[in-house]
């Protein structure tokens, strides 16, 4: 599979988990209570994945293949790379306010739930300027060496939750997630 196979790919597998992220946040907006283990699980996989792999890839090498040939979308890929530089700092405030749930503070359910809604929606939004504007400037735009050395880089992005070889610790953790996660996205 070739990079560009691979990275909406992994835009598919992480929208799924977006959107129960979404729809958690919007049903505790209701007042309906969930795990936290369940949300802690979730944001433990996307800094194990996306922000650790994919986001890193994408600049270093489709990103950079992408100036190198074209000047059109450089305030896109500004904003882009703004946003993965700053989702480390998101994953850290989604943890320190999962964080103040556990500890029952005043208002943090209701808080964390915006937060939750605020950073799916917002990641979302991400996935579909890459798959709007950049992927397919870089489908038109990009040479068979662009592409054989995204290819190389991309081909040992394996996702830890979806992939084929998943690693065993990662297996544990989505086992967790679909436990964890009621109906209709886990059995919990």
């Amino acid at each position: 599979m070739g990079a560009l196979q691979i990275i909406k790919s992994e835009h598919r597998n992480l929208y799924r988990v977006l959107h129960v992220l979404r729809t958690v946040g919007y049903a505790m907006r209701d007042g309906q209570r969930f795990d936290t283990a369940l949300l802690g699980a979730i944001i433990d996989y996307i800094d194990a994945f996306p922000e650790r792999f994919h986001h890193p890839k994408e600049n270093e090498y489709l990103f950079k293949a992408l100036r190198r040939v074209s000047a059109v979308a450089e305030a896109t890929l500004a904003e882009l790379e703004k946003e993965h530089h700053d989702g480390p700092e998101e994953i850290a405030r989604l943890r320190a306010a999962l964080a103040e749930v556990d500890k029952g503070a005043e208002g943090a359910g209701a808080r964390f739930a915006d937060m939750l809604v605020s950073y799916a929606e917002m990641s979302m939004g991400h996935m579909h300027k890459e798959e709007s504007i950049i992927l397919p400037l870089a489908a038109k735009e990009l040479s068979a060496e662009d592409w054989a050395a995204m290819d190389n880089a991309f081909a040992d992005n394996r996702d830890p939750l979806f992939s084929e070889d998943a690693r065993e610790e990662m297996r544990g953790l989505y086992s967790r997630i679909v436990a964890l996660a009621p109906a209709p996205w886990g059995v919990g």
